[in-house]
């Protein structure tokens, strides 16, 4: 199996290793209140304190370990650590309530089988390491003396017999054999796996092929359109010299279709060429701002909307020509949904990440728009390509980033620019 495929392989394990934790969380009590109810009634005092050690040892880890799987992921749960602490207090519970014969050491079993299934040969080794020379010694003990306790009617002829090495060989077998079964069963479930995960490769693979091949066609075309287009839009700046009245307005109307596809082409182009690497450099982020705010003063005079800058000064390293294209098209949609008399407001915030929130007063988006609308050919406007968000996000991703979208509190639309403060896979 290869690197690529374990993971995938192990998520199944993770998943089953997850909801035993849990389950342990509803286990343990009533273990532990089986093992305090025993050392209430047992006078012996070694085998109380034995019992309470045990029981609380096996509530604390169990609580632990679920705290720490919520917070953290089941990357934090040392299993080998778990599965012998665990072990440990099952066999000082067999110990203090009956050796050998305890019903507490039935529980040694399937442990056994969750070793083998979830960890590894020397975890497993490590178990039975732990586990068999103490159920010998506890035979040996059994022989010379007793571990029977009082609550149980005390010292018993059969711990003086040959029984008590059977139990412990019993045991030992047991533990063995299912703790093999386990790293069996492990390795069935990572062949199945190994075996899905390659149908699906060889799916994949197809289906990437396929998009290559639509994609290489589909730039080739676009590209092809591009010189067209620039021939009909410098005649049509010539002709419209010449026109008057409504021929000209029409020409007007022609001009700018014509500037409308090659906006189109453009983006279509950016979306299917792969990303170029990152070029980068120091920035001011609140700079970067202005200077795209500059660019669509005249656009925004246009419109009646006003254009607003807030925050302070923020050094970033990034690609400032890239960042650059995302304000751009943030800014661009926020502008086309603003109305006349509104607003549009780049606000910069520096923390952990470095955010610029783009915010217009248009009517928002309908919550099931919100997710969709960065999938290519998505958009709510009637001459839009639904390519500008999708490249957007590319660029914000290629950083480390992303760009998502939120409605405001009073109306309108929240687009949100995160990046992290250096890009990903560049050292700081």
């Amino acid at each position: 199996m290869t690197a690529t495929d374990r993971p995938l392989a192990t998520s199944a394990l993770s998943w089953l290793l997850g909801h035993a934790v849990r389950l342990r969380l509803y286990v343990a009590p009533v273990i532990g209140s089986l093992a305090c109810t025993f050392a209430y009634f047992e006078p012996t005092t070694w085998r109380r304190v034995g019992c309470v050690c045990a029981a609380t040892t096996m509530l604390t880890l169990s609580y632990v370990e679920w705290l720490r799987l919520r917070r953290y992921g089941l990357q934090v749960v040392q299993l080998p650590l778990n599965i012998l602490i665990t072990v440990l207090a099952q066999l000082i519970l067999g110990s203090v309530s009956g050796g050998v014969f305890s019903p507490m050491l039935l529980l040694l079993i399937p442990m056994s089988v969750l070793t083998g299934l979830f960890g590894e040969r020397r975890t497993l080794l490590a178990l039975l390491g732990l586990a068999v020379p103490w159920l010998f010694t506890m035979a040996w003990i059994h022989s010379q003396g007793s571990l029977m306790p009082v609550l149980f009617g005390g010292p018993q002829p059969i711990e003086h017999s040959i029984a008590p090495w059977i139990a412990a060989t019993m045991l030992s077998m047991l533990m063995n054999m299912t703790g093999r079964a386990g790293l069996a069963l492990q390795r069935v479930l990572e062949g199945l796996f190994h075996e899905a995960t390659a149908e699906r490769d060889r799916s994949l693979a197809l289906h990437a092929e396929q998009g290559r091949t639509l994609s290489v066609l589909m730039s080739e075309i676009a590209h092809e359109l591009k010189n067209p287009l620039a021939s009909i839009k410098g005649l049509g700046a010539l002709v419209a010299k010449d026109l008057e009245g409504r021929t000209a307005e029409r020409m007007t109307v022609l001009r700018g279709e014509v500037d409308r596809m090659q906006t189109i082409l453009e983006e279509f182009l950016t979306l299917s060429r792969p990303l170029v690497p990152l070029v980068i450099a120091e920035t001011d982020l609140r700079e970067l701002c202005r200077e795209v705010l500059r660019l669509h003063e005249g656009s925004a005079n246009e419109r009646g909307v006003k254009l607003e800058l807030l925050g302070e000064r923020t050094p970033l390293r990034c690609d400032p020509r890239k960042v650059r294209q995302v304000l751009i098209n943030l800014v661009q949609n926020a502008l086309h949904a603003s109305p006349r008399g509104g607003s549009v407001t780049l606000r910069v915030e520096a923390g952990a990440e470095t955010r610029v929130l783009v915010i217009d007063q248009g009517p928002g988006l309908p919550p099931e728009m919100l997710d969709r609308v960065f999938e290519a050919g998505v958009t709510d406007k009637e001459q839009g390509s639904g390519i500008g968000l999708v490249v957007a996000r590319s660029l914000a991703r290629q950083h480390g980033g992303d760009v998502d979208l939120r409605g405001g509190e009073r109306g309108g639309l929240i687009a949100q620019l995160a990046l992290p403060r250096t890009p990903l896979g560049v050292s700081s």
